[in-house]
């Protein structure tokens, strides 16, 4: 077998040797990397592990794994990848049973209501370059979401801590030959599981062209999640997140990025009201919405 490095990311490695193709990850610092591997560890150590093992090494601040071969990104679009990514999220927050997560060294807790509120305020900084691509009403319905979702978003609870994976994108869980896996644990966090389960939401619902009923009808147990923070359903956290980045982008990339940006703007704002009335109906959403 031919010995290759290939680079894949800024920080991340394809190394195929002898022995095998791994997965070959950059830190900033060793502390993160040490963050990892903790979490890998514990994870590793369950019945049927849904991470890939941590292969040993002297290099500090480095995190080497086996290489998923022949896997896929889940899509949300797809029924059977959304029920397996729900499953794995509940496994992974049940594990709190087990192991004392908030006994770390590496975990701590994580305020979303805060960056929340911080993200709305951002947003509302680049207001021009917005709407120099959706136009005003459009960009002041989209501040006017945000704004109304953040006076009434109902606090966390603080008990019953678990392990948050932090960044449920979907290219975050592989499949292969239906096995699932969960990778990327660089932004994990302790918190409630309500909290994830709401992000994880937020990126589910888009791809379900926000049909709530379609949606409890697939997860019938987040309906009390859904019920008790109807309000942060409706943070349009995403939208925020991907103008925030649009702006940031540099001008080579930043047209390309706001072409398909424009169109899942449109379509969200145009969702929203329905998706408002939807909550309103099931669980008596506030009436400034």
């Amino acid at each position: 077998m031919d010995t290759y490095i290939k680079q894949i990311k800024k920080n991340v490695w394809k190394w195929k040797k002898e022995d095998g193709i791994f997965s070959v990850k950059k830190y900033a610092s060793q502390e993160q990397a040490a963050k990892i591997g903790y979490i890998h560890d514990e994870l590793s150590a369950l019945k049927k592990p849904f991470v890939l093992p941590i292969i040993p090494t002297t290099q500090k601040g480095y995190i080497i794994q086996p290489w998923f071969e022949n896997s896929r990104a889940v899509s949300y679009k797809d029924k059977k990848d959304r029920l397996a990514t729900y499953t794995l999220l509940k496994r992974m927050h049940g594990t709190r049973r087990k192991i004392e997560w908030e006994k770390s060294p590496f975990l701590y807790p994580f305020n979303l209501i805060s960056k929340w509120q911080a993200r709305y305020f951002k947003v509302s900084e680049i207001v021009p370059f917005i709407e120099s691509y959706i136009g005003y009403n459009q960009t002041k319905l989209l501040l006017h979401y945000g704004e109304i979702a953040l006076s009434e978003i109902r606090p966390f609870s603080l008990k019953n801590l678990t392990l948050l994976h932090g960044d449920v994108v979907h290219h975050n869980f592989l499949v292969r030959d239906d096995t699932y896996k969960m990778i990327d644990f660089d932004l994990a966090v302790l918190g409630p599981k309500e909290m994830e389960f709401i992000l994880w939401i937020h990126r589910v619902l888009p791809e379900m062209d926000y049909n709530i009923e379609l949606f409890l009808n697939e997860f019938p147990e987040l309906e009390k999640i859904m019920s008790k923070y109807k309000e942060a359903i409706m943070y349009p956290n995403e939208l925020y997140r991907e103008w925030l980045y649009a702006f940031a982008l540099p001008e080579e990339r930043k047209q390309k990025f706001i072409n398909q940006l424009i169109p899942y703007t449109n379509k969200a704002l145009t969702n929203w009201p329905i998706l408002c009335y939807n909550l309103a109906i099931n669980w008596g959403l506030v009436s400034k919405f």
